[in-house]
Parts: C-alpha cells; sequence; structure tokens
C-alpha cells in the first residue's frame, strides 16, 4: 500500500489515528474544504460482509436525514469500494468514559444534564426509524457538559447480537440490553435500556451490573440484577423503570426524557429529611455513616479448652447425622407475574392472531385467502429485509411450500374429525377447518420468519408502552365479538 493511499481516502485527507474497535479504525481528517471529520474504515473481515453493507448503506443514508444537537451527525459515507467507511463530525473533547475514570462521577446537576441530552438525542434518533445499538459511556462525548452521541452501532447490522465464528461476543456485555443477549427481537427499547446504564455510569462511577466474567454480567443483565441502591435515591426511580427486563415495560425515549425532566436532586424546601419507618432497607442504609472495615483487626486467636469426654447425646431430628448436611428447604420460587404480559406487544399479536382465526371461520374464502397472503407477504418482508443468517432462494422456497402443505394438512385433518368423529355437518366442519389452517400459519413449525416479521411490524406500530397498552384496551373486546361471531357464523 502507497504513502498516497495511505493518507488519503476518497476525498478525504487522513491526519491521524484516533481510535480503533471492534468493528474500524478512527482517524481524523480533513475533508477538500478544510473541516475536520471522523472518518471510520470498516475492518476488511467487517467489510466482507456484503449482507451487513446492505443494510449499512439504508441505515447510514437514514442517519444523514437527523439533524440534533446531541447527535454527531452522518455526513457521507462510501461503502461500495474496497475499503468502506463512514464520515461523521468531528468534536475534541473526552469521552463520558475517559472523563468519568480519571475525575470519577459526574455532578448531580451534570447528571441530569447528561441524562436530559442523552433522551433529546434518542428521541431524533428513534424519530427517523433507527436503533442506534450501541450507546455506552465510550460513545458519548462531553462538550463544555453537554452530550454528544457518536458512533452508531455498526457492529449490530453485522451479527454484534451473536456469536461470531471466533467465538467471541462483539459489544460491550455491561451495556447491552437483555433482548441482545438472547438474541430476540432487537427494538429501540434497548436503545432506552442502554441509556438507563449509560446515566448511571455517569452518576455512580460503576458499571450497572457488577463486574467478573463476561457470563456474571451477562446473567446480571438477563436477571435485572442492576445496582441501582448504589445509585442516588433521586434517580432509582428512573433508573429501575427504564433498566426493566421486558422491553414492552420499559418508557418510550420521548417518556424517559419527560421524566428526565422531572428530576431534581435537590430536597423540596421544607422537606423532613429525617428518615421514617416507611424508608427501604437500601435507602436507609445511605443515611449511615461509612463502615471502615479495613481498620477492624480481629481478636487474637486463644484456643478453647478441652472438656473432658462426657457421653454423647441421643442425636435430635434435626441435628446433622453423621455427615450429611441438615435438609435444606425448597427455593423460593416468586408467584407469577403476569402484569408485564399484559402490557406487551406479545398480547397484542395473540389477540390478533385470534381475531384474524375468527374471521376466518366466519368468511372462510375471503378471510382465509387474505390471511395466506398476509404470511407470505410477511415471510417474503423477512426474507428481503430482515432476516438474519439468510436462506439461499431455494431453501426458502421449499420451507414455505413445505410449511403451506403442513398447515393444509392439519386443516384438513381437523375437517375430518370435525365430519366424522363429532359428527359436525360438512359445512361447519370446513369453516372451522380453515381457521385450524390460518392458525397454522402462523404457529406450525417453519412459521419462524412470519412471527419474527409480525414482531418487527408491531415493534414499529406500536413503539412505547402507552400505545401497546392502549392496543390491547381496543383489541381485546374485538377479539372478543369475532369470537362470539365465529360461533355463531360456524353453527348456524
Amino acid at each position: 500500500m502507497s504513502a498516497q493511499t495511505q493518507e488519503h481516502l476518497g476525498p478525504y485527507r487522513l491526519i491521524r489515528k484516533i481510535g480503533e474497535g471492534g468493528m474500524g479504525v478512527v482517524h481524523l481528517g480533513v475533508d477538500g474544504r478544510g473541516r475536520e471529520v471522523a472518518v471510520k474504515v470498516l475492518h476488511p473481515h467487517v467489510a466482507a460482509d456484503l449482507k451487513a453493507r446492505d443494510r449499512l448503506v439504508r441505515e447510514v443514508e437514514t442517519m444523514r436525514r437527523v439533524r440534533n444537537q446531541y447527535v454527531a451527525e452522518v455526513v457521507d459515507a462510501e461503502l461500495a469500494g474496497g475499503r468502506p467507511y463512514v464520515v461523521t463530525r468531528f468534536v475534541p473533547g473526552r469521552t463520558l468514559e475517559e472523563t468519568v475514570l480519571s475525575d470519577g462521577a459526574l455532578e448531580p446537576c451534570a447528571v441530569i444534564r447528561l441524562a436530559q441530552g442523552l433522551c433529546q438525542a434518542l428521541v431524533a434518533i428513534h424519530a427517523a426509524g433507527v436503533i442506534h445499538r450501541d450507546l455506552k459511556p465510550s460513545n458519548v462525548m462531553l462538550v463544555d457538559g453537554e452530550p454528544l452521541v457518536i458512533d452508531f452501532g455498526i457492529a449490530h447490522l453485522v451479527n454484534a447480537t451473536r456469536l461470531t465464528q471466533s467465538g467471541m461476543f462483539v459489544g460491550t456485555p455491561g451495556y447491552l440490553a437483555p433482548e441482545i443477549i438472547r438474541n430476540s427481537q432487537i427494538t429501540q427499547a434497548a436503545d432506552v435500556h442502554a441509556l438507563a446504564s449509560t446515566v448511571f455510569f455517569a452518576a455512580t462511577g460503576l458499571p450497572p451490573f457488577g463486574t467478573g466474567t463476561f457470563e456474571a454480567v451477562c446473567f446480571n443483565i438477563m436477571e435485572g440484577l442492576a445496582q441501582i441502591d448504589r445509585a442516588p435515591a433521586w434517580l432509582r426511580g428512573w433508573l429501575s423503570q427504564a433498566l426493566q427486563v421486558d422491553p414492552a415495560a420499559r418508557p418510550s425515549a420521548q417518556e424517559l426524557l419527560r421524566m428526565a425532566r422531572a428530576l431534581d436532586h435537590a430536597p423540596a424546601p421544607g422537606a423532613d429529611l429525617r428518615p421514617d419507618r416507611t424508608l427501604t432497607m437500601n435507602t436507609y442504609s445511605d443515611l449511615l455513616p461509612p463502615v471502615d472495615y479495613s481498620q477492624r483487626q480481629p481478636p487474637p486467636y486463644v484456643p478453647a479448652p478441652v472438656p473432658a469426654p462426657v457421653q454423647p447425646p441421643m442425636p435430635r431430628t434435626e441435628q446433622r447425622v453423621a455427615d450429611f448436611p441438615a435438609p435444606q428447604p425448597p427455593p423460593y420460587t416468586p408467584p407469577a407475574d403476569f402484569q408485564p404480559f399484559l402490557r406487551s406487544r406479545r398480547l397484542v399479536g395473540v389477540l390478533l392472531l385470534a381475531t384474524l382465526v375468527a374471521l376466518t371461520v366466519a368468511m372462510p374464502v375471503v378471510v382465509g385467502t387474505l390471511a395466506a397472503g398476509l404470511s407470505l407477504a410477511l415471510r417474503i418482508g423477512e426474507y428481503l429485509f430482515f432476516g438474519e443468517n439468510r436462506q439461499t432462494l431455494f431453501r426458502a422456497l421449499l420451507v414455505t411450500v413445505g410449511h403451506v402443505l403442513l398447515a393444509l394438512a392439519v386443516g384438513l385433518l381437523a375437517s375430518f374429525l370435525l365430519d366424522s368423529v363429532l359428527g359436525m355437518r360438512a359445512a361447519h366442519a370446513a369453516s372451522f377447518a380453515t381457521g385450524v389452517y390460518t392458525l397454522g400459519l402462523f404457529v406450525l413449525p417453519g412459521a419462524g420468519p412470519v412471527r419474527q416479521a409480525a414482531t418487527r411490524v408491531l415493534a414499529r406500530v406500536l413503539p412505547g408502552p402507552g400505545v401497546t397498552t392502549a392496543a390491547v384496551a381496543v383489541m381485546a373486546p374485538v377479539t372478543l365479538i369475532s369470537l362470539i361471531t365465529a360461533l355463531v357464523r360456524g353453527f348456524a
């Protein structure tokens, strides 16, 4: 590689290397008009992922429309050449991570300023239909006390949510949302979780889910074991809502911004600062003076006198016998909590499917045809635009045909059972069998791409818990009416 090639990349002159990550090398560059920019050159193994390039092109084009004072906008990109790169606005300064590690946790006023700025950045990013995917302290610059979000999560466009061929996990586990680690559907709620984790680090100087092995941190994230009690008391409620394990239970970026604007670290005038009996143990412990355990010395060891041998008493049932430990109580199993599910997009999907099946029973030909077309459209959309580790076209067609034939076979079997075994009239049996066929299009083996595409559509249509709750309230009576109509029409 020549020196000229090393110094220039397209219209940009590369000055010096300013950073490097798993996705590429970041250079300080100068454009044709002498303005400083940050040029991120993708690593060769990343550039070789052609599917990722296609998705990256679409996302970069979307991000170029984002204009917000808290976002380092994308100004240019070249993703078709031999050395693909992305150009963003360059801002000198230190990252939030560098600032906290060198100077300590931010002051309360600075934490509130950071939270509000990051929320405004996230509102703008989500309004463009983009998910950052990699929000963390090292991707936030502090410029005169204001945050600036940089380095959009290109890594997550190239299998960052999955194990790479080398078996390494791409990303910073301490700031990933549980759904990313579980390799499930990623929505804008993942950014809300990462934002709260970043603010926690700024307020405490500690990683939100502790330290230790990779597996231990991931376990804490998936179980929702954030160290909320280490954060300031006035910030804990805001953090706990944004760090919910269930993505549907987290507030949207707009709701989080509203909550951030209501944050106040100062006590209300005339407030009684004395602890009362209603405080939780974690809050009460913050009011106690710290104990320096390093200054405490254990008392000197004094061996106990050896008693005269006596006849051992008869063992009791609760004592240890021989070397077998006493029986342990069974582990505590918390009661099932259905509240998150009742406010989730999954319930909306279940209600929509039940309504579709009921309408198919009522109008077998029309709605059954529409259901088949909807299933095929979702499958095509998942294959063309979203499918990860996409199959070959021949295999995808083979799976589609096999799945449709399986659903048809199940429907015919249901018709036979209803007609021959239960003695139902042939027309009624056919109606209910068509409903079974429609249900099979979405739940039988091979319907995974259809459900994944439907989940993506619901995530776009229902961006937050408030909208999801309203959708559940609307869909529940619609589903009930549809089921009643199907029973009446089916047996008429």
